[in-house]
């Protein structure tokens, strides 16, 4: 086949693709905090602090500090000032 073919995904797409999952392990990690009943364990806080930070250093972290609710997240979990 020729190479012409096959799919190759823009930035964009990646973009999308990398958003998509981290929408997905942030319902996970909502799942898994209502089903304990709160933020009383300690691995769902690390997860969030730690998907937090991959938000924040991504391409889409100044995109989303537009979003009061992403910013209060980032004060509450991340110590950021702004």
């Amino acid at each position: 086949m020729p190479e012409e073919d096959f799919y190759t995904p823009t930035d964009i797409d990646t973009l999308r693709m990398e958003n998509e999952l981290l929408a997905f392990e942030v319902r996970f990690l909502k799942a898994q905090l209502a089903e304990l009943g709160g933020p009383a364990d300690p691995r769902a806080e690390e997860d969030l602090v730690l998907l937090l930070r991959r938000l924040s250093n991504s391409p889409l972290g100044p995109f989303l500090r537009l979003r009061y609710s992403y910013r209060t997240l980032e004060q509450r979990y991340l110590g950021t000032d702004d």
